[in-house]
């Protein structure tokens, strides 16, 4: 009898704790939770955050130390891009997160300066070269179509890198270093006058997954109830630790004799290590002896290989420890 009062007692003071939290959200170290998944520079006008929304919707602000670019409320979670004015190098960015009114979360980006592309003004009379097809992150060349006598640039920002005068018209192969993907790369030409064309923008394809997480899946030997439709031997296990690429989304499927399993989304990678618990929506029940998959999707659908959980043991319980 005594033993009940107290596990009673512990599933109120459980209880209560969410109701506080649920009234005031806690404040979270910027280095546990990351918003801004997007190098800044002088060139950006685009960036990729990722949103929680605590109860039912999230407000994100963008300001500099002068004004507020962007302000927008999400009722979703997951990875949004977000446009802004270009910013000059050395401008601090404050992202904040903010649970209706209250400040949640904060994270400041300083924009790094990416150089001049040309100070050479326009010459309408060259016409912009052309890019044959796509470069990725794998690419160790392109082939660009210029004119005779014009000099080919490429460049990412300020840095140049190739510049080739033709000799003759045509398309040419230029061998150039693997770029990291969604760099934007700039393509132009100069003539005799010493005017440039227009630039040529190429995103850079991220064609590359990620790399094999790596995950922990430890029974739980602190709990000491369980929770209802979950088997009592299986019951301790309810979180994963997942280590992986940053900003990617965790994928999860159950290997079991008694459930259909699929890929089905857990969480997302807010930091190179995380712990997920698993969802009754993701993971209905487990069993002794079953397994489960992980895998990780970045922004552009490229899907990691698969690693798999040692099999659920059996939990058995000898005394109640309250």
């Amino acid at each position: 009898m005594k033993k009940k009062k107290k596990y009673l007692a512990i599933l109120t003071a459980v209880a209560v704790c969410i109701g506080i939290l649920g009234m005031h959200p806690m404040r979270v170290d910027a280095i546990q939770f990351h918003i801004v998944y997007t190098d800044i520079t002088t060139q950006t006008d685009k960036v990729k955050v990722y949103v929680q929304p605590i109860r039912k919707r999230i407000t994100l602000q963008v300001e500099n130390q002068s004004e507020i670019l962007f302000k927008k409320t999400y009722r979703k979670e997951g990875k949004k891009t977000i446009t802004i004015p270009k910013q000059k190098a050395g401008t601090k960015l404050k992202f904040t997160l903010f649970d209706r009114g209250v400040e949640w979360i904060d994270e400041t980006v300083k924009v790094k300066d990416a150089g001049v592309i040309s100070h050479k003004k326009v010459d309408s009379s060259l016409k912009k070269p052309k890019v044959d097809g796509e470069i990725t992150d794998q690419s160790l060349s392109v082939s660009v179509y210029a004119k005779k006598g014009e000099t080919l640039y490429i460049q990412n920002g300020g840095k140049v890198l190739k510049k080739v005068k033709y000799t003759k018209s045509g398309y040419q192969t230029h061998a150039i270093k693997k770029q990291k993907a969604e760099t934007k790369l700039t393509f132009y030409v100069t003539g005799k006058k010493g005017g440039r064309s227009k630039y040529v923008t190429k995103e850079v394809k991220d064609v590359t997954p990620p790399g094999k997480p790596q995950i922990s899946f430890p029974m739980d030997r602190e709990a000491y109830f369980t929770w209802p439709d979950y088997e009592y031997e299986a019951s301790k296990y309810d979180v994963i630790s997942v280590s992986g690429e940053k900003g990617t989304k965790v994928y999860v499927k159950q290997n079991s004799n008694y459930e259909q399993g699929s890929y089905k989304y857990l969480g997302f990678m807010t930091r190179k290590t995380v712990e997920l618990e698993l969802k009754r929506k993701v993971i209905q029940k487990l069993h002794v002896g079953d397994t489960l998959s992980v895998r990780l999707v970045d922004d552009a659908g490229n899907i990691s290989e698969s690693v798999t959980t040692a099999p659920v043991e059996k939990v058995e319980i000898t005394e109640w420890d309250f």
